[in-house]
């Protein structure tokens, strides 16, 4: 069995001694079938996989290029027909397909949201979502989105050194017919793997952004990608962020270890409350945290009343090195001190449990900070 995300792939063996499918814990999504050539045989069994996994779509890989025979496989039921040796991109296009389809019936599972919001401008927000999206990727969490909702600025297209043909304001535009196939379309995939929502390319036209569109938007979205990382507005809040950040698993407030930023973030720990949100959804990160700064952690948690959830290191050179390149740090030098960092914080994103003592520094000996 092979899965992939949230999408069971499963091979028929038709092997001597051994015929049938692998097993499996649940029903599968879809079930590949490896044709005999010159074979009748194939639509007896495409039949019966048909009647025993009605939900399941089939694949059928064969080296017949007959039209004929590719016709009467085909009313049989089957979902794709793959020559062989199979296009790996041609099997990935034909597996998110059905993934379109049980997200557009209700039957996937929801992806998890992380919402980025600063306490200030300048800390660093939009570099931490925009890495850790990419860290989600290289880390096989699965399917990973990065949705632009500083609407004024766009950064992460910069940092990501693309021009997006689409943005947020093509889906409300649109609104009317919101659906996957237009979400999808107005995603743009970067190099790293990430799909990437972009901002208005005009600062005005956030103008136009309303709370409905960003529910409905988030909506879809947990339902095509396994995890969403959200780059929002420093130090802003209204009703899209609001709703944005009810939509999230995670609301990371990020700061850095002055007193006019812990100062901030305490503030802004507060005005989210007000607006509803449940305080076991946020968390407080550092970044560009040094060893033996003036102030301890422990005097930062006192003020801001809650745990540190991670801490990102100052590694300056090597962040401003990949803003000019255009390009995730974690892609382009994955050793550097704050892309080691980023891919721990990836996973324990996808692994809380694993380490929870541990928050991205080690202090003497090893033992976590």
């Amino acid at each position: 069995m092979k899965r992939i995300s949230d999408i069971q792939v499963v091979q028929w063996h038709d092997s001597p001694g051994e015929r049938g499918l692998t097993s499996v814990k649940s029903n599968p999504n879809i079930i590949i079938v490896n044709d005999v050539p010159e074979s009748t045989e194939i639509f007896a069994r495409l039949s019966d996989l048909s009647q025993d996994f009605p939900q399941a779509a089939i694949f059928v890989v064969s080296t017949d290029k007959r039209p004929k025979h590719i016709v009467e496989v085909m009313k049989a039921g089957v979902s794709e027909y793959l020559l062989a040796p199979v296009d790996p991109e041609l099997l990935t296009k034909a597996i998110e397909e059905v993934r379109t389809k049980l997200a557009t019936n209700g039957k996937m599972a929801k992806g998890k949201i992380y919402s980025f919001i600063s306490s200030k401008g300048g800390l660093g927000s939009t570099v931490i979502a925009v890495n850790a999206a990419a860290a989600l990727v290289k880390s096989k969490g699965g399917s990973v989105a990065l949705c632009d909702m500083s609407f004024q600025s766009g950064d992460s297209s910069v940092l990501l050194d693309m021009v997006p043909p689409t943005s947020f304001i093509d889906i409300c535009k649109n609104y009317h017919r919101l659906d996957v196939a237009l979400l999808r379309g107005c995603m743009t995939r970067h190099r790293s793997g990430v799909d990437f929502l972009a901002a208005p390319p005009n600062p005005e036209q956030s103008e136009d952004i309303r709370a409905d569109h960003i529910e409905k938007t988030f909506d879809l979205v947990k339902k095509l990608y396994d995890h969403i990382v959200v780059d929002c507005t420093s130090m802003y809040i209204d009703e899209c962020t609001v709703e944005a950040f009810n939509a999230s698993h995670k609301v990371f407030i990020v700061t850095d270890m002055s007193v006019p930023a812990i100062r901030n973030a305490a503030r802004l720990f507060r005005s989210i409350q007000k607006h509803g949100l449940n305080p076991q959804k946020m968390e407080f990160v550092v970044n560009r945290y040094t060893k033996g700064g003036t102030l301890s952690i422990e005097e930062v948690e006192k003020t801001l009343g809650k745990k540190i959830y991670w801490l990102f290191p100052n590694d300056f050179d090597d962040i401003v090195s990949s803003i000019n390149r255009g390009a995730p740090l974690v892609g382009f030098n994955p050793q550097a001190p704050f892309s080691k960092n980023v891919f721990d914080f990836s996973r324990h994103l996808l692994n809380p449990q694993a380490s929870e003592a541990y928050r991205g520094i080690r202090g003497a000996f090893g033992k976590a900070i």
